[in-house]
């Protein structure tokens, strides 16, 4: 039963990670190193579990939220903030310097690599816990849900990648939104428990369309990181080239 709980706590999130995949039409990632990150990514959730514990224990958090501090600091501060800085932090300690980082689209397939391994173990614990039904409400919008978070700082990591004046800057932009973005959907998910069902429950449903916008973004993210590939044999012209020219002329 356990291993079965397991394959099908996998299952969404390689089926999301192939699709993005897919997506990196001109010089595809070896599998092994996309296997590798989502492994890290996979194992990264252990020391998350330690960090938001132990957040939890210092701000005085509970883990069910009923109070708007808690709801805040639940979806924003603990799940927002860290995981996703644990997932940017494989990504970039893991594989960003590696050579076959290359297009500024790898950003977004390595995010969503890290993405949907976090969210694999993630999906086997919950599993475990509540029951396998759970992975049908997990699998389509909380393993997504990772994804579309996540490819927010990948898409700032591929694009900084070629713009060194400005990867910094574009890396957390990107980090900032991506942990804005997750606690928003966190603090949607819980809000029955602080406003009441009457409330709650519509908020939570605004999950969906907040999901759907994101994965929207993300094509955008994907088509344009595509447009300006140096393997594409047609690229469009980088907005960003202005600041590598700033750079040789100040």
């Amino acid at each position: 039963m356990v291993v079965l709980i397991f394959i099908l706590a996998l299952l969404p999130g390689i089926l999301w990670l192939w699709y993005v995949y897919k997506s990196d039409r001109f010089e595809p990632e070896p599998l092994g190193d996309v296997a590798i990150v989502f492994i890290c990514g996979f194992f990264a959730v252990l020391p998350t579990i330690l960090i938001e514990l132990g957040l939890r224990m210092v701000f005085g958090l509970t883990g069910y939220a009923t109070t708007i501090y808690e709801a805040i600091g639940s979806a924003w501060f603990i799940a927002g903030a860290v995981e996703e800085v644990i997932k940017f932090s494989v990504v970039l300690f893991v594989i960003y310097f590696n050579k076959e980082f290359d297009e500024p689209v790898d950003g977004i397939v390595y995010a969503s690599a890290a993405a949907v391994g976090f969210a694999s173990l993630e999906n086997f614990f919950y599993m475990l816990r509540f029951g396998a039904h759970v992975i049908l409400l997990r699998g389509p919008l909380s393993t997504l849900g990772h994804v579309v978070f996540s490819t927010l700082w990948g898409y700032g990591l591929g694009r900084g990648k070629f713009h060194p004046r400005i990867a910094k800057k574009l890396a957390l932009y990107g980090l900032l939104l991506a942990a804005l973005a997750h606690g928003a959907y966190n603090f949607l998910l819980i809000s029955p428990s602080v406003f009441g069902e009457n409330i709650g429950i519509p908020l939570a449903f605004c999950v969906i369309p907040l999901t759907l916008f994101l994965w929207y973004v993300m094509h955008k993210h994907i088509k344009k990181s595509e447009a300006i590939s140096p393997y594409n044999p047609h690229p469009e012209e980088d907005e960003l080239d202005k600041y590598d020219d700033m750079s040789e002329t100040a």
